[in-house]
């Protein structure tokens, strides 16, 4: 009986700490939030790139998913995005290597409504930012703007889903996005730490764009098999040697990461592991 009893308690518990876990879900709670790259090592970082793109478009449009919440929408439900200042903290550290102060600073270069992105409440975007009734996906936009500004800095926008009047934000890991917007060689998202052709430098990223006449942007990173990417290891150390033989002809060094490194000769794998 009391084995019993001390089974009903716990089942009891249980429900009540699910309830307070999906806050909403019985009484008709709407949520959105985004659909990120769980396979990256950070999902939440996209980076968009005009280099390579035609030199007469002044805008262009990065697609975001996002997917239903609790309740399906019954009703056109509209999707609000906002702009939010990003920070990180800064730690100060003793003599003997421990933490004795924190700081919380705001990020320098962060993008400008108007000049780095279409402003959220712009009319070109109303159309979009909307969950029909039923609808288990959408792609949502953030239209960026090519800013002469943005040929030799890249400028950060720090966006979320907000509440609106008819959806609320979902989980908080999935409604903020950082989206780095550049006019000019930069590390794209997709290339990230374990990336088959070696840790991203300027020089590196330069050199396979001009060997092989692709961008090497994230929507291309992440069209690549694996026998792709096989292939372009064997393209890119093949142009290599024949760079670096042109260049001892010239009485020249090795290409290098670092031109004043002797020892940062810019070398490629040879195999795709992944």
């Amino acid at each position: 009986m009391i084995r019993v009893l001390i089974l009903s308690l716990c089942v009891a518990f249980c429900c009540v700490a699910c309830e307070e876990t999906l806050p909403g879900y019985g009484s008709g709670w709407r949520g959105v939030q985004f659909v990120l790259n769980e396979s990256s090592l950070n999902p939440n970082v996209y980076s968009y790139s005009f280099v390579g793109k035609d030199e007469n478009l002044t805008l262009d449009t990065v697609w975001f998913t996002v997917r239903p919440q609790g309740m399906l929408p019954k009703k056109s439900s509209r999707i609000k995005l906002e702009q939010y200042e990003g920070q990180e903290w800064v730690y100060i550290y003793g003599n003997d290597g421990l933490v004795t102060d924190s700081v919380l600073r705001v990020l320098p270069r962060q993008a400008e409504a108007g000049v780095h992105y279409v402003s959220f409440d712009d009319e070109r975007m109303a159309e979009h930012l909307v969950l029909e009734p039923g609808q288990l996906e959408a792609r949502i936009p953030v239209i960026v703007l090519r800013d002469e500004s943005l040929r030799d800095t890249t400028y950060t926008l720090f966006f979320r889903i907000a509440d609106s009047e008819d959806l609320t934000a979902g989980d908080e890991a999935h409604s903020n996005i950082v989206l780095r917007i550049a006019d000019c060689i930069s590390r794209p998202s997709a290339w990230d730490d374990w990336f088959f052709a070696g840790s991203w430098s300027r020089v590196r990223h330069e050199f396979m764009i001009r060997v092989t006449g692709e961008n090497w942007d994230n929507t291309f990173i992440e069209s690549l098999t694996r026998e792709d990417r096989q292939y372009y290891l064997y393209v890119i150390n093949w142009e290599m040697r024949l760079e670096n033989a042109e260049r001892a002809e010239q009485g020249l060094p090795p290409l290098r990461e670092d031109p004043d490194d002797p020892d940062s000769e810019l070398v490629f794998p040879t195999v795709a592991y992944w």
